[in-house]
């Protein structure tokens, strides 16, 4: 993709947080109101809760798993390109999905379909931001980016529950389709690679004042007097215009040394005009194969950690709304409280932004902290009944959702960026989301068909969580076990 102009450069970084929000919001929102449509089919389907709630857990599930593949497909298509692609892909398997004589067809299109639109466009935004932010404010910009799903199930809630009621599923799903292929094809164009370190260089040289120009022209001809020189003109203006020419350097040598320096060091004082070392779109970290990968315990630990983590998590994606229909709430409850529950995620993230780089301590433990806290909310609320205790446990268990969302992308390029490089963070972030997701939702719904309530899933979620925390909590107490035998290790060498 060509590079966008160096003027739309300054600030056009400060857009792409906001492009990544449209497009979680667009395809997320609606799969992670699953639980809702979840209701419909098994109406119209008469299936049960474990066979309606995976093909709910394959779409997410696919939307995550599928991160080795599309990693390949960014060598060689644009990350507009694959947006573009993804998003096609995903509203198609909605309007399908609306065409289904039975179930069965549903896994192809709603759980395949929408999945692999949905990890193309997840993966293209992910990719995007690491692509701009390789030099800072990451933490804040994936905040930003990553309360677009929160958003998008706020909304959702409301829009898919209206729509069902008058238009049923299957209109509801067409109505969506089109919608969001026309809204998210329209953010897909928007998306823009970051400038290399030759479109600085391009832009430094042909934003000088004529009066620079002529000096290092004067400078450049001196150079190549002294050298025997070039007697054609057209030659000259050719090298001068070309950034990475050794005369060009030579010349900086000499008289037009402290012209060109002048300039050089005005644009490095503009921070987003300031070379950054190298895109992130070129891997250029310490990267380690997938062999040193299933070698090194750390990457193990935070698979498992993060995997129980979304195990849990997947119950409010895929039976929350089922969960809530057999207390007997109305779906006008339902959607409230769907709603409370994403306000409550929505704040947390907004908070996390807000809080970006600043905080003393890693992300680490906030994704670890939420996982303890949850199992406290779980264990209510297998107990609570009425409508005003299911609000206030839905906004803390959001809450605690968005310190496991909104920080495991910020942790995982923490722990994993430097060692495994950006393909093996994407990997590991997004992974153990799709296998806890999918068997997420396939343990609710056995654990229901065989006691006929959620009390006995909610229970075992809980205790998932713990262990997923332990997991976690497991990397950093490695580290330091191992930070202080090498301290250890070269005081006894000293001392010898």
């Amino acid at each position: 993709m060509v590079c966008l102009p160096q003027a739309r450069c300054r600030w056009w970084r400060y857009v792409v947080p906001f492009l990544f929000f449209v497009q979680f919001f667009l395809c997320l929102g609606l799969l992670f109101n699953y639980s809702i449509l979840f209701v419909s089919l098994q109406d119209e389907f008469q299936s049960g809760a474990a066979l309606t709630g995976w093909l709910g857990s394959l779409s997410i599930a696919l939307l995550c798993l599928l991160s080795p593949i599309s990693n390949l497909l960014h060598l060689k298509l644009s990350r507009r390109a694959v947006a573009l692609v993804g998003m096609t892909v995903y509203c198609a398997g909605l309007f399908l999905t609306s065409l289904v004589p039975a179930l069965g067809y549903a896994f192809v299109t709603y759980g395949v379909l929408t999945g692999v639109g949905g990890n193309l466009v997840t993966s293209a935004c992910v990719r995007m931001l690491l692509d701009w932010f390789a030099t800072g404010n990451y933490s804040r910009a994936a905040a930003i980016g990553i309360m677009g799903p929160t958003c998008g199930m706020l909304s959702f809630s409301y829009l898919l529950t209206a729509a069902i009621a008058h238009y049923g599923w299957r209109g509801a799903l067409r109505i969506f389709s089109g919608g969001i292929l026309a809204i998210g094809t329209l953010t897909g164009l928007l998306f823009a690679e970051p400038p290399t370190r030759e479109d600085q260089n391009d832009s430094i040289i042909q934003g000088t004042s004529q009066d620079q120009k002529n000096g290092a022209d004067n400078a450049l001809a001196m150079q190549q007097i002294h050298n025997g020189g070039m007697e054609d003109s057209g030659e000259r203006e050719v090298q001068a215009a070309d950034p990475n020419s050794q005369d060009v350097h030579d010349g900086n040598k000499d008289d037009g040394e402290g012209d060109n320096t002048n300039v050089i060091k005005a644009t490095e004082a503009d921070d987003t005009n300031t070379p950054q070392k190298e895109p992130m779109h070129v891997d250029t970290a310490n990267s380690y194969g997938l062999l040193a990968m299933i070698k090194d315990p750390e990457p193990w630990l935070w698979t498992i950690g993060k995997l129980l983590a979304y195990l849990g998590l997947s119950f409010f994606n895929i039976n929350f709304a089922s969960f809530l229909e057999g207390l007997h709430f109305d779906v006008n409850q339902i959607a409230s409280s769907i709603a409370i529950y994403a306000s409550g995620e929505l704040g947390g993230k907004v908070l996390m932004a807000v809080v970006g780089d600043r905080l003393p301590f890693s992300y680490l433990y906030v994704l670890a902290g939420s996982c303890i806290l949850s199992t406290v909310t779980l264990g209510l609320l297998s107990i609570a009944k009425t409508f005003t205790a299911i609000a206030v446990l839905a906004v803390v268990s959001g809450f605690l959702r968005a310190g496991v969302n909104a920080t495991s992308l910020v942790v995982s390029t923490e722990l994993f960026q430097q060692t495994y490089g950006p393909n093996g963070t994407l990997t590991l972030y997004l992974c153990p989301i799709g296998v806890g997701t999918l068997l997420g939702g396939l343990l609710s719904g056995i654990l229901y068909d065989i006691s006929g309530d959620y009390v006995l899933s909610l229970i075992v979620i809980a205790a998932i969580f713990l262990c997923g925390s332990v997991a976690l909590l497991a990397i950093p107490l490695r580290r330091r076990i191992r930070s202080r035998g090498l301290c250890s290790h070269e005081t006894h060498s000293i001392q010898g």
